[in-house]
């Protein structure tokens, strides 16, 4: 059985966690060695193997890690007491802008390429990730439906899927295949904005 880590263990790991983050963005998970991990990061490779097992059960680590902690940035917004429009609007730039911060592009690129090696991570990370999402804009859909928000046929089973393609629409692919191409963030906004009203004002 674990126990809790200290604080200066928690500090440890999370060195590590960093400095595996960096390594793999620049040298890929090949290219990546322990021993990069361990010079930038300190430490020895004793406690690496300790809280993370080996460079796989790093690699995973790293992509949980930051899977999660986007999925925190969009869930701990408090929209209840908002209106449909303005928490709708809310959620979708933090899930629109989380998506292409230059770290969260990246581990994506990454996480595709190396997923036929890792099927359990590639599919837990969906589970982690946008499968959660999705079901927790379903949630605050339905509530928003019990409040008398939205208009009387929505929700629909396809209504938060729709809504999240339909906000995101392009621009993860544009931000990951031609950067110089994606529109400035007053633009998605104004689309996210766009987008709200097309869910809440088309019956």
């Amino acid at each position: 059985m674990s126990h809790p880590l200290s604080q200066r263990g928690q500090k440890r790991r999370q060195a590590i966690l960093d400095a595996a983050t960096d390594a793999f963005l620049q040298h890929g998970y090949e290219g990546t060695t322990l021993d990069m991990i361990i010079a930038q990061a300190g430490g020895s490779r004793r406690s690496l193997y300790d809280y993370f097992g080996d460079k796989q059960g790093l690699f995973g680590a790293v992509i949980r890690y930051h899977t999660d902690k986007l999925v925190e940035e969009v869930r701990s917004i408090d929209v209840i007491g908002m209106s449909a429009r303005e928490g709708l609007t809310l959620l979708a730039k933090n899930f629109v802008f989380a998506l292409l911060e230059p770290v969260n592009l990246e581990l994506y690129r990454l996480l595709i390429t190396q997923a036929p090696a890792f099927p359990e991570l590639s599919r837990s990370a969906y589970q982690a990730g946008p499968a959660l999402l999705l079901s927790e804009l379903e949630k605050y859909l339905d509530h928003l439906q019990r409040q008398g928000q939205l208009p009387a046929r929505l929700p629909t089973p396809h209504t938060a899927r729709q809504f999240l393609g339909m906000v995101k629409a392009e621009f993860q692919l544009c931000a990951l295949l031609t950067p110089e191409q994606l529109p400035e963030k007053s633009a998605i906004s104004a689309h996210i904005q766009d987008c709200v009203t097309f869910l809440l004002d088309n019956h």
